[in-house]
């Protein structure tokens, strides 16, 4: 019977994750019509352009991972009629010219194309001028850090198999190399969040068994408090990944950083993003319209191929039992949307959150260099048995770099 219920409960969840994959599809349908339409390329073709190869590439991704997610015919026309709109932009002079004259970017170029392949629109042409590109003798002369070798890995294995996933750029990347978390900037996350799909097609594929599993969750769940510390959905979408691409339970933090993710979404109908631009002089209706779509259009994609991911890997979230509000002291993170849900979530959810509110606490310790407060943040995570989670192995270290360097400080110095 228990297993029965929790068969019920995931087929459920999978249902609802199925529905914010639809929501993204809408928004790919807002961003074709109303930001990338081709009557927009005259007035302001430069950003136009611009548009055109980094959505363009993204709504490719979303679309070749909804397919793997939404069987449906109905689910199926929907993703086919977005190809075929998409694929004119895609196929472009413009995607050409490049293709010709700049090989060593070509895994850029070519990623939308090759989706769309996939989607069942192949283009033989641009097809034959694609791999001519992409097995040039400069195909790789274009400088890279290592989680960008392994985007331009994932867009070949598209092109010529699972092979190239198999990269040796994986050991020098944040997979194999780790995070420094302590001070982690966006783009420190986002070279983990990037590194993890692509180099297993969003979870198809299994990491070598050289890498540490156990360790990426860790630093998976410390960049969630960094995205709920700073409202960063983005980020937060990109991490929540990681469980359905390591094969690993969801933890507390993550299941929790999961709900937050939901929560907004349902309030909005869309994931927002962290900002708008200012808007123009005499904006016109439609300028604001594409302005708003082409800056918070991202974020919600970001959670589309999170939920794909997860419905592709069948690692959905666990449900979060419902009962009246605990009332532990709200941890001392920044941000808000995460303490909507902590003031709402049950005493024993709010038990469980150990690692979330120490992470809080240890931000807050960094940022006023208050050593005294770091270390007994560390021995209350070796109580509890968090000393070997990559986060608190890395603020020990800090505190023997300190004392190495003879440096003594407090709060406010």
């Amino acid at each position: 019977m228990t297993t029965e219920r929790n068969q019920g409960a995931d087929s459920r969840r999978l249902d609802v994750l199925r529905e914010y994959v639809r929501s993204a599809l809408h928004m790919a349908r807002l961003v074709l019509d109303e930001v990338l339409a081709a009557h927009f390329s005259e007035e302001e073709p430069d950003e136009y352009h611009r548009l055109v190869g980094k959505a363009g590439g993204e709504l490719a991704m979303l679309l070749r991972l909804a397919k793997r997610a939404l069987p449906a015919e109905e689910d199926a026309a929907e993703i086919l009629g977005l190809a075929r709109d998409l694929a004119p932009l895609a196929r472009s002079h413009d995607v050409y010219r490049s293709l010709i004259f700049r090989p060593s970017r070509a895994s850029m170029y070519s990623l939308a194309h090759l989706c769309l392949v996939e989607l069942g629109f192949p283009d033989d042409n641009l097809d034959r001028l694609t791999r001519l590109a992409l097995l040039s003798s400069v195909c790789a002369a274009n400088e890279r850090v290592p989680y960008r070798m392994l985007d331009a890995a994932w867009t070949r294995h598209l092109a010529f198999g699972d092979t190239e996933l198999d990269h040796p750029a994986i050991s020098l990347s944040p997979l194999g190399a780790g995070v420094d978390l302590l001070e982690a900037t966006t783009s420190d996350a986002y070279a983990f969040t990037h590194a993890l799909p692509y180099s297993t097609d969003f979870g198809r594929v299994s990491l070598p068994d050289y890498i540490d599993r156990q360790n990426l969750v860790g630093i998976a769940e410390a960049l969630a408090v960094k995205a709920l510390d700073e409202d960063d959905l983005d980020l937060l979408a990109e991490v929540l990944m990681a469980p359905a691409i390591l094969k690993l339970d969801w933890t507390p933090t993550l299941s929790f950083a999961w709900e937050v993710l939901e929560r907004v979404w349902k309030e909005f109908g869309f994931v927002p993003g962290p900002g708008l631009p200012p808007s123009a002089s005499n904006e016109t209706r439609i300028q604001t319209v594409r302005r708003v779509l082409g800056t918070v259009y991202h974020t919600t994609f970001a959670a589309g191929l999170c939920c794909a991911t997860l419905i592709a890997c069948r690692a959905v979230p666990p449900e979060v039992e419902s009962g009246p509000p605990g009332e532990l002291e709200l941890p001392p993170g920044k941000g808000v949307a995460w303490k909507i849900n902590w003031n709402t979530s049950t005493r024993d959810v709010q038990d469980n959150l150990r690692f979330l509110s120490l992470a809080f606490s240890l931000r807050r310790a960094l940022e006023d260099v208050d050593l005294v407060q770091v270390r007994h943040l560390l021995e209350s995570a070796a109580e509890i048995g968090l000393l070997e989670h990559p986060l608190f192995t890395q603020s020990l270290e800090f505190l023997e770099r300190v004392t190495a360097a003879h440096i003594t400080t407090g709060p406010g110095k």
